[in-house]
């Protein structure tokens, strides 16, 4: 059971919307999104109780008074309160100390944290490295999360709200903060890329998601190199990349290779919108610093056969990249192409086919130490 808010959430009707009764039958009216919504007669009932400001639980009591019992009350209730904020008809405010909050630095980007209780706040805390716990202050990037019966309520700096059950908390915020970087203006482009660090020089396994990034990922930290991201890789217009060190994400397919190199530490699961559990792992000593790309890896995980690396042309190695390649606007503009063919020259470019990860990772530690 998660412990109580020690914050007050307050819901409102928005300032553009209006309610009206025609011939009887109630209806609401937003100004920005120039629309009518019809209210049957529950719904009314409960738009004046919080255009007066009532509670969720005085609302509850005086649906009870129709004779609908507490459970259908609360469900409807909910259903109601989550379309008009999805609607943007309804505001939700809440104030919460400082207390349970934390920061990183994401992307050049610092991520400010704050949590209504603890229990949230551990949460919120899974898909991070590096944090500092009480350094909740403004950030680039804000992030406020509260409880609301069994749902957690989202706000960002721009007081957009969203939502999430509490299972699907950590992935949420990931997601958000991961879409919030790609769209700064600080990057280019983004590349489908793992990121790793040997010896200063940078390396980046490229593949779509379920190429076997992640778990790849984990074999070569095992093996010594320096985390720097397990997903997405920033690219700015000089060719520097820069990973975004979240905490390793690791689907179910990879929980048996962790409980063998890890343990039972991280068995905690968490479940994204898709429905997929994952759990986390966060590497200690993660590099959160731009770097540059000696090897480009790209993944072609097949069912069975011996690894193999090929080497690929600056052509080809270029293509694949852009096929890897997605920009804020959907589009690669002049610039990212000056970056990518940065990118590309600097470094070596290979395939890595392979079934075993074991496999993969000791002919990528070979590569690395200058035996491949």
């Amino acid at each position: 059971m998660l412990e109580r808010s020690s914050a007050q959430m307050v819901l409102r009707p928005a300032p553009d919307v209006a309610f009206a009764l025609l011939d009887g039958r109630s209806m609401l009216f937003s100004e920005a999104g120039q629309k009518i919504f019809e209210l049957d007669r529950v719904g009314a009932l409960i738009w004046c109780k919080l255009m007066q400001g009532a509670s969720l639980e005085e609302i509850y009591q005086e649906l009870g008074a129709l004779d609908i019992d507490e459970d259908t009350a609360r469900q409807f209730t909910r259903q109601l309160i989550d379309v008009w904020i999805d609607r943007a008809l309804l505001q939700v405010d809440w104030r919460m100390s400082t207390d349970c909050a934390f920061s990183a630095i994401l992307g050049r980007h610092r991520i400010s944290v704050r949590a209504a209780n603890r229990d949230l706040l551990r949460r919120l805390l899974s898909p991070f490295c590096i944090s500092d716990q009480g350094g909740g202050s403004d950030g680039d990037i804000a992030i406020e999360a509260m409880m609301l019966d069994e749902q957690v309520f989202l706000r960002g700096e721009d007081c957009s709200i969203f939502r999430c059950e509490v299972e699907a908390l950590a992935p949420t915020i990931k997601a958000h903060i991961t879409e919030r970087l790609i769209r700064s203006n600080r990057w280019v482009f983004s590349l489908h890329a793992a990121s790793l660090v040997k010896d200063g020089m940078g390396l980046l396994l490229c593949g779509q998601p379920g190429a076997g990034k992640s778990t790849l990922t984990l074999q070569l930290v095992d093996a010594g190199l320096r985390y720097a991201g397990d997903d997405v890789a920033l690219v700015g217009a000089d060719g520097a990349i820069c990973g975004i060190p979240f905490a390793l994400t690791l689907k179910e397919g990879s929980w048996d290779l962790l409980a063998r190199l890890h343990g039972d530490r991280y068995d905690t699961t968490h479940r994204r919108s898709d429905g997929i559990s994952v759990r986390y792992v966060p590497i200690p000593d993660a590099h959160n610093q731009s770097l540059s790309a000696r090897w480009l890896i790209f993944l072609n995980r097949v069912e069975s056969g011996p690894a193999e690396l090929t080497a690929i042309d600056q052509l080809d190695s270029m293509r694949r990249l852009i096929d890897n390649a997605f920009a804020a606007d959907g589009t690669l503009s002049r610039a990212g192409f000056f970056a990518l063919k940065r990118i590309v020259t600097g470094a070596r470019s290979l395939q890595l086919t392979f079934s075993e990860a074991v496999e993969a990772r000791r002919m990528l530690v070979d590569l690395c130490n200058g035996k491949a």
